[in-house]
């Protein structure tokens, strides 16, 4: 097996288990995760494949955090959505930057329709991607424990480091500018998770007030 092809390999088998961990604790209610999440996240991975796929660069592997990503997402939802069938608590409602960010993705895809160009539009997608992550590091930031497995999304990081390989190997522009906006996010969610929990920790083994 070349370095290659054990490097997209990574990037699948981390987003596979990622996947599966995040399912098993949606279902046992571990975690507790919110529908709208996971169909924004959805909706920009199918934008930003759908606009490299129609590239003359598209690759099933250059690219292949994204193609990985639209796969984790999309099984993460369907996963979210049967646990919460199964307790009977699905309710899908956006918030405030959650719409502005649908609306967003709207918009550039108008853009693409009348610049035809995808590089351009794929690029502006990364940008909403950053958005949402922005939304949720004040809320992170003051919490005292996370919802949010960081197992998981080490699971994620990971997936995306291993990602880089590919994206140096067949120099492929979409790749980069992908992994430019998830490798940071993605690191700065896993460190705001671990500092959530080591708050709570510290929080449970502080003495009582006498």
């Amino acid at each position: 097996m070349s370095m290659y092809e054990a490097a997209v390999l990574g990037t699948v088998i981390m987003m596979i288990v990622s996947a599966a961990d995040y399912i098993r604790r949606a279902w046992i209610r571990e975690t507790t995760p919110v529908p709208a999440t996971w169909i924004l996240a959805v909706v920009m991975f199918a934008l930003s494949f759908w606009m490299y796929w129609v590239s003359p660069r598209r690759s099933w592997t250059a690219n292949i955090a994204v193609t990985a990503g639209l796969a984790n997402t999309a099984a993460i939802l369907i996963g979210v959505i049967a646990a919460n069938v199964r307790y009977g608590t699905l309710r899908v409602t956006f918030g405030p930057i959650q719409r502005w960010c649908l609306a967003f993705g709207a918009a550039v895809v108008a853009f693409w329709w009348i610049t035809d160009a995808p590089l351009v539009a794929y690029a502006l997608v990364q940008v909403i991607g950053v958005a949402a992550y922005v939304a949720t590091v004040p809320k992170l930031w003051n919490a005292r424990g996370s919802t949010e497995p960081l197992f998981v999304w080490v699971s994620i990081l990971l997936a995306t480091l291993c990602a880089i390989y590919p994206a140096w190997t067949k120099h492929d522009p979409f790749s980069w500018i992908y992994l430019a906006r998830a490798v940071p996010s993605t690191t700065l969610m896993v460190l705001l998770i671990a500092r959530a929990n080591r708050r709570a920790s510290e929080s449970a083994s502080a003495p009582l007030p006498t």
